[in-house]
């Protein structure tokens, strides 16, 4: 009897597996095949420019769309990408929705970005922008200069930015304020 989607082998994994004696080698022969079986969750990122990554958050509705600018190679992303992680998780029943835009070159998408969407268990929205930082920037905040990381709040006509590196007590705070009943 074969595994599931395992049918290139041409030994019978049942016929393998009593043949071995060693319990230590049953079980790393069982988690090489549920390795070999797992899916993989990570999507190759979608390479946009600005105007395309514009109309994700551009909707009219009550959602708030967390927007953070990021990249590989910035150490302060790194380290916070995990509470952004964690906020994301923890927001899946809500009118939320987080958009992290790597701006690392689009010609790393396979070779740097996938690899650590994948390494990182990342299953957040990711984007790669590919445009010029000259005309999307201003766009973004007027007094921002391009540091990263920096994020975007936004719902509906509230809009924030940020450029720091954010804590998931602090992204709690942020997102609290948009969830909090509206003074009419």
């Amino acid at each position: 009897m074969q595994g599931a989607g395992l049918s290139s082998f041409n030994i019978p994994l049942k016929l393998l597996y009593d043949s071995i004696v060693n319990k230590d080698m049953k079980l790393i022969l069982f988690s090489f095949i549920l390795l070999l079986s797992a899916p993989s969750y990570s999507q190759a990122p979608e390479v946009l420019d600005f105007e395309q990554l514009e109309e994700k958050w551009s909707k009219s509705n009550d959602t708030l769309y967390v927007i953070n600018y990021w990249a590989t190679w910035c150490i302060p992303c790194i380290k916070e990408l995990p509470d952004f992680i964690k906020l994301d998780q923890e927001m899946k029943a809500e009118k939320f929705k987080m958009i992290l835009v790597s701006l690392d070159f689009p010609s790393q998408a396979d070779s740097r970005v996938l690899p650590f969407i994948q390494k990182n268990n990342i299953t957040s929205e990711v984007i790669i922008l590919d445009d010029d930082a000259n005309v999307w920037i201003d766009k973004v905040n007027k007094n921002w200069d391009g540091d990263i990381p920096a994020t975007q709040f936004i719902q509906n006509n509230n809009k924030e930015f940020y450029n720091e590196q954010l804590s998931h007590e602090r992204l709690l705070q942020i997102v609290n304020k948009y969830s909090e009943p509206k003074n009419k």
